[in-house]
C-alpha cells in the first residue's frame, strides 16, 4: 500500500516533534513524505499535480501542528484548492 504523509508546519526546522516524526517517516522506504512549506514558499499551489499526487496513493496522512483546534494557513489553502467540488466531493467527485 502506497503512503504519502504531507508535512505543513511554518518552521518545521525548528519544531522538535514535528521534524522528528517527519525524519523518522522519511527514513521508511514505503512512505513518501513532502513538506508544503518547502514546495510551496509563494503559496502558489499546483492543484493538477496535487490532485494526481493524490490518485498515485492508497493512503493520505496529514502531519501538522495544531493551531486552536485548526491547521496552518498552508494546509487550509491547499484544502480549499486541492479538494474541490467535483473532483474530491459532490456530483464526479467519487475519487
Amino acid at each position: 500500500m502506497k503512503t504519502m504523509v504531507i508535512v505543513a508546519h511554518p518552521d518545521l526546522k525548528n519544531s522538535r516533534a514535528n521534524r522528528a516524526l517527519a525524519l523518522a517517516l522519511k527514513a521508511q522506504a514505503d512512505i513518501a513524505v513532502r513538506d508544503l512549506y518547502r514546495e510551496y514558499p509563494d503559496w502558489s499551489i499546483d492543484v493538477e499535480k496535487e490532485q494526481q499526487l493524490l490518485m498515485e496513493y492508497d493512503r493520505i496522512v496529514f502531519q501538522f501542528p495544531f493551531y486552536w483546534y485548526s491547521c496552518p494557513p498552508l494546509l487550509k489553502k491547499w484544502f480549499d484548492d486541492v479538494l474541490t467540488f467535483g473532483w474530491a466531493y459532490g456530483p464526479g467527485g467519487e475519487r
